[in-house]
């Protein structure tokens, strides 16, 4: 990866842009882009991005280990049948 790729990558990637976009802009693969991604994000402050499930106000596996919460423990009250 070049210097110019990198710079072109850590900019688009901020602004939210998808891989697919990045990769035609830089003449890469996206496999390629995702790939540079995950082993770049500490070196360069890429924040993770919220999954599809995240977003749409689905509890994810990720949420329920990053909750302060026992999430596990509330669903399974919730769902408790009553009598």
């Amino acid at each position: 990866m070049t210097r110019q790729q990198i710079e072109v990558i850590v900019a688009m990637y901020k602004e939210d842009v998808s891989y697919s976009e990045i990769a035609k802009v830089i003449n890469k693969s996206e496999h390629t882009v995702k790939h540079w991604v995950r082993n770049n994000r500490e070196e360069y402050a890429l924040e993770r991005r919220r999954s599809r499930a995240d977003k749409l106000g689905v509890l994810s596996t990720s949420v329920w280990l990053d909750s302060k919460w026992d999430i596990r423990r509330g669903v399974e009250w919730i769902k408790r049948r009553w009598v």
